[in-house]
């Protein structure tokens, strides 16, 4: 039963010594010079000296290969592939998050022409969970004339988690919003609804709110707008009530 467990701790024993000697830089060293015999002297004190014969003809094959054990630059390679390309994506995956929580973009339908843009929202809450929003948001178009719209409006969230309480911690649930307002170019004036859907995170304090939104926009004297835009809400809530949540025994 021990002859498994010794045979492993020899191929062990001399691979760990392998790569030490090398990475020390011990490359005269006795263990890479005499492998084989010194393998062989073991072996046969452990297990015999047909077996070790046999098992040495095998742990020298595998040593053979000693150029991965050798060999610094290959020994790193294996292990960095795998964290080169978490290192690589981390960026752009803080990059893209970074983007869409300061700026969300927006794509709009007006006069038979598609434009492109950017729009942040931000709102304050009322209510235990501050599903009752005023609302401001500002986009910015991408285009030469009329390329800032301004909006206020009123939403509310209909909560899709059941059995949720008011609380100082942080609760996520699905979230349906719908809402309305009023629109200005700065040169024309107009009245919108929207609705959206996203996940809320939120306590009776502070929203944060991934959605898609769609929206239709009139305008008086002017082209109607339908856009659709996503990315993360940002909001306050009963900044100037206290709840008062807490436990009652």
């Amino acid at each position: 039963m021990l002859k498994p467990f010794l045979l492993f701790f020899t191929i062990s024993a001399f691979l760990y010594s392998n790569s030490h000697a090398q990475v020390n830089g011990n490359d005269n060293s006795l263990i890479f010079k005499e492998t084989p015999k010194t393998l062989n002297l073991i072996l046969k004190e452990t297990l015999g000296t047909r077996n070790a014969l046999y098992n040495s003809r095998i742990i020298k094959t595998i040593l053979e290969k000693k150029d991965y054990f050798s060999n610094p630059s290959l020994r790193s390679y294996s292990f960095k592939d795998k964290t080169q390309i978490t290192s690589s994506t981390l960026p752009i995956a803080l990059g893209v998050a970074g983007f869409l929580y300061l700026l969300n973009p927006i794509v709009l339908f007006e006069n038979d022409k598609i434009a492109l843009g950017i729009t942040k929202e931000i709102s304050l809450g009322f209510g235990y969970f501050g599903q009752h929003r005023a609302s401001f948001e500002y986009s910015y178009i991408f285009r030469k004339d009329l390329n800032s719209f301004v909006r206020l409006g009123y939403k509310y969230d209909i909560l899709l988690e059941p059995g949720l309480e008011p609380s100082h911690l942080l609760q996520g649930t699905p979230v349906i919003s719908v809402g309305g307002g009023v629109f200005t170019n700065f040169s024309h004036n107009g009245y919108f609804a929207e609705s959206s859907y996203g996940y809320s995170i939120r306590n009776d304090k502070f929203l944060f709110y991934p959605s898609a939104k769609l929206r239709f926009t009139y305008i008086h004297n002017g082209a109607n707008i339908i856009d659709f835009s996503f990315g993360i809400i940002i909001g306050l809530a009963n900044p100037f009530i206290d709840l008062k949540i807490r436990r009652t025994y």
